[in-house]
């Protein structure tokens, strides 16, 4: 369906898909509010810019994908999609939700931009999130975000990268790499998951109030880590592996009792601790 056919529609039930549109092209959606299926926006490699400034809800998808020219979009009025996806847009900057985005069910896809700051997400619940290969990117701020009930993946954004996490308080499975500076996790008391650190910056990590592991706690190649804290953890069920983190020389564990897995510690440590460690499954 093109736009000029949608632009005029304030509401479409069912999906829109727009693609392969040439050199310098506009894609004007002004008059659109809400989509009752998907949006989807990919392979239109000549786009320079798309209109969407009442746009308030996407039951489905959204996708904008492969478009080489596009710099910036506005959301102005979006609030709600099911899932969100921003894939292979080498020139983009700038993305706005102005009004605050504060649903999105299943999944947010935010990878391969030049996008330098994501703000304006305000959901506080969402299945998946994957934000990666944005190399510019040096602010990502999920600080309303609570629960995460799938997989959050981070990594080989910026160096710099700030991620805010500080009000998640319920998480399935983590993978963070590349992170300069990581705020928030201290209210996380579970993770039904995995939760792995790797190749991170910051000098300090915090878990202070995580009970339970269900999966491996995985610590690797964090070369400015110097603490690392997990005073309340009592049980993994996996493995605990801590690896090649040149400047972290002691590991306490003052609560945990049993590990399901393996134990692989490795690196030039003064003091290991688990004085509680009663039970080693592997």
């Amino acid at each position: 369906m093109g736009d000029r056919v949608v632009n005029g529609c304030q509401t479409v039930e069912g999906s829109i898909y727009i693609q392969n549109f040439t050199a310098n092209e506009i894609i004007n959606l002004s008059g659109l509010q809400r989509v009752h299926g998907d949006l989807i926006i990919d392979g239109n490699r000549g786009l320079t810019q798309i209109i969407l400034v009442n746009l308030a809800q996407v039951d489905g998808e959204l996708k904008l994908k492969d478009s080489f020219l596009l710099k910036r979009i506005d959301f102005p009025k979006l609030t709600s999609v099911r899932s969100l996806e921003l894939s292979i847009l080498p020139l983009l900057e700038t993305v706005q939700f102005s009004q605050g985005l504060s649903e999105v069910v299943d999944a947010i896809t935010i990878t391969d931009t030049a996008i330098k700051a994501i703000e304006g997400l305000t959901v506080n619940k969402v299945g998946n999130v994957s934000i990666a290969n944005n190399v510019n990117l040096t602010r990502i701020d999920l600080s309303h975000l609570e629960q995460i009930n799938g997989v959050i993946s981070i990594s080989a954004n910026s160096p710099h990268t700030i991620l805010d996490l500080s009000s998640v308080s319920s998480l399935f499975q983590g993978d963070f790499r590349h992170v300069a500076t990581l705020l928030g996790l201290n209210r996380v008391q579970k993770a039904t998951g995995d939760l792995s650190f790797i190749s991170n910056q910051f000098a300090t990590l915090s878990l202070p109030n995580v009970t339970e592991i269900t999966g491996t706690l995985t610590v690797s190649e964090n070369k400015q880590l110097t603490n690392m804290s997990v005073p309340n953890l009592r049980a993994l069920g996996g493995a605990l592996a801590i690896s090649n983190n040149t400047n972290l020389i002691s590991i306490t564990g003052p609560n945990l009792e049993i590990i399901n897995g393996s134990i692989e510690i490795t690196g030039c440590f003064e003091k290991i601790d688990l004085p509680k460690l009663s039970n080693v499954q592997a």
